[in-house]
């Protein structure tokens, strides 16, 4: 199976194409990251599809104003070019629907709807909670990804590992940090661009703060993740899909 993953959550996104099987191995053959402010706001010229058109019908990306994004589109169309591979070659398209940056997620969204519609193909969205608890390697310690949800907020999800794969314990969740902290089980390892501005609460016995690239999402995650939801029919309908929001606390990101 023949993967486009898109992955545009937070600050640093990013776009893979990969090709393979969950239980046969998943092969990234081209991926390509970028800034947050190097997608754009899509122009939709006409209404050919959920996002407007963006991709032509005989399988060249298109540039320009129809594009769903300065970098996103011509980034697939650059790997899709030194793999030689036409767009009608994708047979699923994955996308991370959140939570995170609401501009970000926007984007990439109308992108995957865009191509999912154009292309005929199968479209899947992956919770973005999830993308990033895949940056640990299952053991014997719970783990919960938390991002800034700003207005002294966060996202986050708690994870526990059960037969070497991490199985969430909670819903995503929108809270408030002090409300998160008795929910946390001990030990527990915590990461993400939501632990910094509330370092010193979540600084307790037992809880473990992580850095490092652990709070960046990879589209190679949500094509390896997206796969796994194909599989389990769990497919989502271009007209109907939406960035994942979390009630009252969900930020409307403006820039």
């Amino acid at each position: 199976m023949r993967v486009v993953a898109i992955e545009t959550s937070g600050m640093v996104g990013s776009v893979a194409v990969c090709e393979g099987s969950v239980g046969g191995g998943l092969t990234t053959l081209g991926e390509r990251s970028f800034e947050r402010g190097a997608v754009s706001t899509p122009s939709l010229r006409s209404r050919a599809g959920p996002g407007g058109p963006g991709v032509k019908r005989h399988g060249q990306v298109r540039r320009g104003e129809s594009a769903s994004g300065t970098t996103l589109l011509p980034s697939i169309e650059e790997i899709f070019r030194d793999l030689g591979w036409q767009p009608e070659d994708t047979d699923l398209i994955a996308v991370s629907h959140g939570p995170g940056s609401f501009t970000g997620l926007r984007v990439g969204i109308t992108c995957a709807k865009t191509l999912a519609y154009v292309l005929r193909k199968p479209l899947v969205a992956v919770p973005t909670l999830d993308v990033l608890a895949e940056n640990v390697t299952p053991g014997d310690t719970p783990i919960c990804p938390i991002l800034d949800a700003r207005r002294k907020a966060v996202y986050a999800c708690i994870y526990r590992p059960v037969n070497g794969v991490w199985q969430r314990q909670t819903d995503c969740m929108a809270i408030e940090p002090h409300a998160l902290l008795p929910l946390l089980p001990r030990p527990v390892l915590i990461f993400g661009d939501g632990v910094p501005p509330y370092k010193e609460l979540f600084h307790v016995d037992g809880i473990i703060i992580k850095d490092g690239g652990l709070g960046t999402a990879r589209a190679r995650v949500v094509a390896r993740l997206g796969i796994q939801l194909y599989e389990k029919d769990e497919i989502s309908d271009p007209f109907q899909l939406q960035p994942l929001y979390l009630g009252r606390l969900e930020v409307e990101e403006k820039t």
